[in-house]
């Protein structure tokens, strides 16, 4: 397993890695044991970073946390900042992590990773402040080494966040070989600067093209031949491989055969053939104006994908 050190974090991660929605598929997204099973899997082959999303993640992740911690970095889910805005305070956010470790009887966390960055130009100067206060107080309580964020919404918005503030030391943005947007100068800014790099979306998020191939959600005759195969995704997740200024990867998976399927796919060189698949499943896509990346409401239809 391929590791690499998280920018200035200095924490050593895999480069393939796993985010908290990290299945897809029939199997229901609640089903905690099931989740529990998938992580200590994930574990045993090596995998060194995980990130949290949700609560079916939350519970799944703090119970393999009692006992594995020490295997693996986690970036643990800062949630409602973006929806509070301009009224944002900092004992919002330390109320909320102080719950979460009691809820979850977490003793530390190496990232807080606060989940859905927006910054706008009426309330930015706020957040930012409350933001940096609270941090503060959760670095000085034990609760968190090191703060980074997640965004969702345009490569233009996190690159303006790292070249603005010194306070991000993790970076999380979709990158996916039919829209690589963040590949454009993010990456190597990022870089330049410290900051540790996460690509998410690796194969477009859950309502992705990839995803809608594969479970026959969409269907073209150039394309079917991939309903219920993980060629794609292999040839995506070598794709992404390549881009050295990427430190970890955190691809969407929907079984326990894919996480191997694709820790067997990063072993092997990308090929003529890799290409061939992604640039007709670009085609497919540019022709028939399918999604390649999981919307989010009120975004721009060209921000990410």
């Amino acid at each position: 397993m391929e590791t690499g050190i998280l920018g200035r974090t200095g924490l050593k991660v895999t480069r393939f890695s796993a985010g908290g929605h990290f299945t897809f598929g029939p199997s229901s997204h609640e089903d905690i044991p099931r989740r529990i099973v998938e992580l200590n899997h994930l574990l045993d082959i090596g995998v060194k970073y995980l990130d949290v999303q949700w609560e079916p993640e939350e519970e799944a992740t703090a119970e393999v946390m009692k006992t594995r911690k020490h295997e693996f970095t986690v970036a643990w889910p800062l949630h409602g900042v973006t929806k509070l805005g301009g009224d944002l305070t900092a004992a919002y956010i330390v109320d909320y992590c102080r719950d979460h470790r009691s809820r979850y009887k977490l003793q530390h966390v190496d990232i807080l990773l606060w989940i859905g960055l927006e910054l706008h130009k009426e309330t930015e100067e706020h957040v930012m402040d409350a933001v940096r206060s609270a941090v503060a107080t959760l670095k000085a309580d034990g609760f968190c080494d090191f703060f980074g964020f997640s965004c969702h919404h345009s490569p233009e918005m996190a690159l303006h966040a790292i070249t603005n503030y010194k306070d991000f030391e993790v970076m999380m943005v979709p990158y996916c070989a039919l829209h690589p947007a963040a590949g454009n100068g993010l990456f190597k800014a990022a870089r330049s600067k410290g900051v540790g790099t996460v690509a998410m979306k690796t194969f477009g998020g859950g309502g992705g093209f990839f995803n809608n191939v594969w479970s026959g959600q969409f269907t073209h005759p150039s394309t079917d031949i991939w309903h219920h195969s993980e060629r794609p995704y292999q040839a995506a997740i070598r794709w992404a491989f390549r881009n050295r200024d990427v430190d970890c990867f955190v691809p969407g998976m929907h079984s326990v055969a894919q996480m191997d399927q694709l820790y067997a796919a990063i072993g092997r060189e990308y090929c003529k053939e890799d290409e061939e698949i992604l640039q007709t499943m670009k085609k497919v896509m540019d022709e028939t104006h399918a999604d390649c990346q999981m919307r989010k409401e009120g975004v721009r239809p060209d921000s990410w994908g």
